[in-house]
């Protein structure tokens, strides 16, 4: 595995982050893959662990 893949998140790993119900009828494929895309990209920039503190706070606050 590359440092890429290891540092990408996958939906399962954004769902729970944000605690978005895996079979949330509402949203549909391209919409996951919009906010995947945008979390993955902040990833490459800043790394996982200050996407992970920044989905924390936005979701605690």
């Amino acid at each position: 595995m590359t440092e890429t893949q290891d540092q990408c998140f996958e939906w399962n790993e954004v769902a729970d982050l944000f605690g978005i119900e895996e079979e949330n009828p509402d949203m549909v494929d391209e919409e996951r893959d919009r906010i995947l895309e945008r979390i993955n990209s902040l990833t490459c920039r800043y790394g996982r662990e200050y996407v992970i503190k920044k989905i924390t706070l936005h979701t605690t606050h």
